[in-house]
């Protein structure tokens, strides 16, 4: 990929085109194993102008695993930005534009909902779960950039018969890594899948958020995910 915005001075503008990122070579090595999953963007700042008067909301953006392409992220954030100013009659209206564009560019049926509210990790659902593991504190390098990405990843299997120490080494192992977030995730998804015997294995990484947008990346080997848009206190 040759970055149109990333890492690069951008003069002022109100029309930004998408830049995609094709997902074959990073894919490569997971075809391996049949998966499934979703990468979650979580935009904080997203603004339109709603019969003339701002408005400000949340978006969540789910693009397929399994695309041809996803979004470069500086791409992404400098498009839903130039939205401000644009005026629409019915919030409706600018999310099935969103949706349309963002789709048309990953070459996949990319999902657009309003965000109203969370749930957190604390719930139920994630604190009683046998088969889960939390590893807090993860680094890895931006290949563009070279700044440091910081998030938490989430191991859930149905047969609790992962090593804690070795994968947690593993994670340790990638705070020099130069890979984007879904590039992480799958990175850990085949080391896993490769070295421990498990069925069913899920893997999501929780990153923080840049320019407002969060990414979140989930793996598994199963088609209903185990995880899902949850929020970390500090994203």
């Amino acid at each position: 990929m040759k970055p149109r915005y990333l890492g690069k001075h951008n003069p002022p503008s109100r029309i930004f085109s998408l830049d995609r990122i094709s997902r074959k070579e990073s894919r490569k090595d997971l075809n391996k194993f049949e998966s499934f999953g979703l990468d979650i963007w979580n935009a904080y700042e997203f603004s339109y102008l709603l019969n003339g008067k701002p408005k400000i909301i949340v978006l969540e953006i789910s693009i397929p695993s399994n695309s041809k392409y996803t979004i470069e992220s500086k791409s992404m954030k400098l498009f839903l930005n130039s939205f401000f100013d644009k005026t629409y009659s019915k919030q409706a209206e600018v999310i099935n534009i969103l949706t349309e564009r963002i789709s048309k560019k990953c070459n996949s049926e990319v999902k657009i909902v309003v965000k109203t509210s969370y749930k957190t990790f604390e719930s139920d659902k994630f604190t009683n779960a046998a088969g889960l593991l939390v590893y807090e504190g993860f680094r890895s390098i931006c290949p563009v950039t070279s700044q440091p990405d910081w998030g938490n990843i989430y191991l859930y299997s149905s047969t609790n018969t992962l090593n804690k120490k070795e994968i947690f080494d593993f994670l340790f192992s990638l705070r020099n890594h130069g890979g984007f977030h879904e590039n992480c995730i799958e990175k850990t998804f085949l080391y896993v899948k490769e070295t421990f015997s498990v069925d069913h294995l899920e893997i999501c990484g929780r990153f923080f958020r840049r320019g407002g947008i969060d990414i979140n990346p989930i793996r598994s080997t199963q088609k209903k995910l185990f995880f899902e848009n949850f929020r970390e206190f500090n994203q």
